[in-house]
């Protein structure tokens, strides 16, 4: 709700941004001692639908997104697009930062180049050491089936091999791609 607040108004009519960072870190104490707390963003997803007839932009809460006591801030950039990566990668500089390669509301799989393209993008302005690569959002409540997710996983792990290889890094494995695991002659 932190991000939403510009776009929807006070969350329950009364709370703005600090009140909702407070609520975040409020609920979080103690936790990154004992693991990694993650703060998840998402423009929503009804019936694998925008909620907005307008792209909206992560910039009016990035210095808020950074006060939430979180190791991790997730950002939709499949989706909505690259144009808040700059911003994120100037503002958010202590967390590590997720960033979406697939979009959850189509069922056409990127392909490994276009996901390769959004890593390359996200480089320019985030240290590799923070990226991480992820969905924009979760695939499995609104109508995408099991073969389409998988189709969309495979082609996060193969776009992100493409850009590991160009920095010189291993490459993970992905037997859902490998020729020998096929069913097909």
């Amino acid at each position: 709700m932190i991000h939403s607040v510009p776009a929807r108004g006070k969350a329950f009519g009364k709370l703005d941004v600090d009140d909702l960072v407070k609520v975040f870190n409020n609920t979080t104490k103690g936790l990154r001692a004992k693991t990694e707390v993650w703060c998840h963003t998402c423009w929503g997803n009804p019936c694998q639908q925008r909620i907005w007839d307008q792209v909206q932009s992560y910039q009016p809460t990035l210095e808020a997104l950074n006060t939430v006591d979180a190791d991790a801030l997730t950002f939709e950039t499949c989706s909505v697009g690259t144009g808040d990566l700059k911003a994120i990668g100037q503002i958010i500089k202590d967390k590590k930062v997720v960033i979406g390669v697939v979009d959850h509301r189509t069922l056409q799989v990127e392909r490994p180049e276009q996901v390769a393209a959004l890593i390359r993008e996200a480089l320019k302005y985030i240290e590799p050491e923070r990226l991480i690569i992820s969905s924009d959002c979760g695939m499995g409540r609104e109508g995408m089936g099991r073969r389409h997710a998988g189709y969309k996983m495979v082609s996060m792990v193969l776009g992100t091999n493409i850009v590991k290889k160009e920095l010189g890094l291993p490459e993970a494995e992905c037997l859902a791609a490998d020729a020998r695991y096929s069913l097909s002659p």
